[in-house]
């Protein structure tokens, strides 16, 4: 076809995840360079430009970017790659420096999810985060110690010991508002946490452990449950379940997955999730935790979409100037998720309440 008749929309940004993906193989229309840049500037808003990249030459000749947008794009590759260079060092020193203290760990998403990705080098990463094994009090007092004006939360706190990764220090992996919820999610987290330091990862420096694949589609749904009341979540983390469903492990241990998950009264978002996996990314229903729902999937995908990348994108995310303001701004903003999500947002904000005179009972910034 014509330059003149491709259209740009969110559809066509889905078919170049999907070629990326290696589930399709070209455009119906070839873009231009202006309609490049575009789904250049959409891919960087959900954090996605390296596993885009990545996929680019599997396009047909005509179809692939202008030399002008590819040289930018490969810039940010080349970052990218020496970022996760970076971040396995990291992880691992991390890691090591910990287990020589008296707290084996874990490593959450980053390097443990790039694993699962076919050049683990193009994932985007941010952090690392690495959940503790041991007394929360003992953990949170090893870091302070250190950092004594830390901000604490109930399940992490920073440890800024270095200048170029930040270090989340979890106590647990995550968490739920809910406070029922929340009691049947840390014992799932307690029944597996000597199983986990016994699930070797191998990077380039060294061996960490990583969540089991178990744990995993527990952790990471939580996670992104937990961020879409927060801030918002982007297409990344949405990529990171796509390619752990994909496991052969994640198959043998779907269903009681799914136990947990409904345990938890998640089956709902659950399914909204899967929806969006089978929307954006093609994943066949065979391989889902559930059957998907496209109503509450849909209003998932609107959410993303809009908010990009942890919410960095949405207005509807400007911090008021007192925390009291961000209190009521958050309040307001979760009201939206009320049909679909009852329970946690009816519980956030007492959650909110509990976890500040938890930090001031204990002395905490």
């Amino acid at each position: 076809m014509l330059i003149m008749d491709f259209e740009l929309t969110t559809e066509t940004f889905f078919r170049l995840i999907q070629i990326s993906l290696d589930v399709a193989d070209r455009f119906d229309a070839t873009p231009d360079i202006q309609h490049w840049q575009r789904l250049l500037d959409e891919s960087r808003r959900q954090t996605l430009t390296g596993i885009i990249y990545g996929g680019l030459d599997r396009l047909p000749e005509d179809q692939r970017p202008p030399k002008a947008v590819l040289i930018n794009w490969h810039a940010e590759a080349s970052r990218i790659q020496h970022r996760n260079r970076l971040l396995d060092h990291v992880s691992v020193w991390t890691s090591t420096r910990f287990q020589k203290e008296g707290f084996p760990g874990v490593i959450l998403k980053g390097q443990a999810n790039a694993r699962l990705y076919p050049d683990p080098s193009l994932r985007i990463s941010g952090d690392v985060d690495i959940w503790l094994q041991g007394r929360r009090e003992a953990i949170l007092g090893y870091v302070l110690r250190r950092f004594p004006k830390q901000r604490v939360q109930w399940h992490e706190v920073e440890f800024p010991v270095r200048s170029d990764v930040t270090i989340e220090v979890h106590t647990t992996p995550s968490f739920l508002f809910c406070p029922t919820d929340n009691r049947r999610l840390q014992s799932f987290y307690r029944s597996h946490a000597q199983e986990v330091l016994q699930n070797h990862l191998a990077l380039p420096e060294g061996d960490v452990n990583e969540p089991t694949t178990l744990v995993n589609l527990v952790f990471q749904l939580t996670h992104i449950y937990r961020h879409l009341f927060y801030e918002g979540i982007g297409l990344r983390q949405l990529m990171d379940y796509y390619y752990l469903l994909r496991t052969p492990e994640a198959q043998a241990c779907r269903e009681e997955a799914l136990t947990v998950i409904r345990s938890l009264h998640m089956e709902r978002f659950c399914q909204a999730v899967m929806w969006v996996l089978g929307y954006v990314f093609l994943l066949p229903q065979t391989e889902m935790l559930a059957l998907p729902d496209e109503r509450e999937g849909s209003f998932l995908l609107d959410e993303v979409m809009r908010a990009g990348n942890f919410g960095r994108y949405d207005e509807r995310n400007n911090m008021k100037t007192s925390a009291w303001g961000n209190f009521w701004q958050i309040t307001n903003r979760n009201l939206r998720f009320l049909r679909s999500y009852p329970r946690e947002v009816l519980c956030n904000p007492p959650y909110r309440i509990a976890q500040f005179a938890w930090r001031k009972w204990k002395g905490y910034r």
